[in-house]
């Protein structure tokens, strides 16, 4: 999840050291993602919150509820930061009902009116077990590489289901794409 502010003037990344060929290939991805959006923004916050959530074994708790303070626990991000824009690429598409409302409640108090919250949501039956890796190739071109070769159940969220969901953002524009992907532009109210 890419997380910008223009507020601050110095440049953050943390990204693990490439392992292998797939982490090779986010390493330039992120380094492709940073120079892009450095014209942008001169902070620049990236969480890979999924790894983040899944090394902390969130996503094991069964039907336990799900309270924004999970987020708070397992995502430090300073009281004061706020981001204008959130990449939150296809994230949403791994998170059941119950986990991703509470998520958004957390994202949104570091959010100020009229920050933007990017994401994708599939309309497929079926998505890779694990979320794609997208890599901004220039303004108008987005690439994607599915890592995984497994699938998972899609939670194929409709519009009226994010509504809900999206508290505190509403959907600015959407577009549904040819290869089963609707992108969705919220912005925060």
């Amino acid at each position: 999840m890419g997380l910008l502010t223009r507020r601050e003037q110095r440049k953050e990344a943390a990204a693990p050291p490439p392992q292998h060929p797939a982490e090779t290939y986010k390493s330039l991805a992120l380094k492709a993602l940073l120079a892009f959006l450095s014209q942008f923004a001169s902070t620049i916050r990236v969480e890979d919150l999924y790894r983040t959530l899944n090394a902390a074994r969130f996503f094991d708790h069964g039907e336990e509820p799900v309270e924004e303070s999970a987020f708070e626990r397992l995502v430090s991000i300073p009281r004061e930061t706020r981001f204008d824009i959130i990449l939150g690429w296809d994230l949403i598409n791994y998170f059941r009902t119950d986990e991703l409302a509470p998520l958004i409640r957390y994202i949104g108090r570091f959010c100020r009116p009229g920050s933007f919250l990017f994401a994708i949501s599939s309309t497929l039956k079926e998505i890779p077990a694990t979320p794609t890796n997208f890599k901004i190739q220039d303004a108008e071109t987005l690439i994607y590489e599915t890592g995984a070769t497994r699938m998972r159940p899609c939670p194929r969220y409709v519009p009226r289901d994010l509504g809900r969901l999206m508290s505190g953002f509403h959907v600015r524009n959407s577009y549904l794409l040819r290869n089963g992907m609707q992108e969705y532009l919220f912005m925060r109210d």
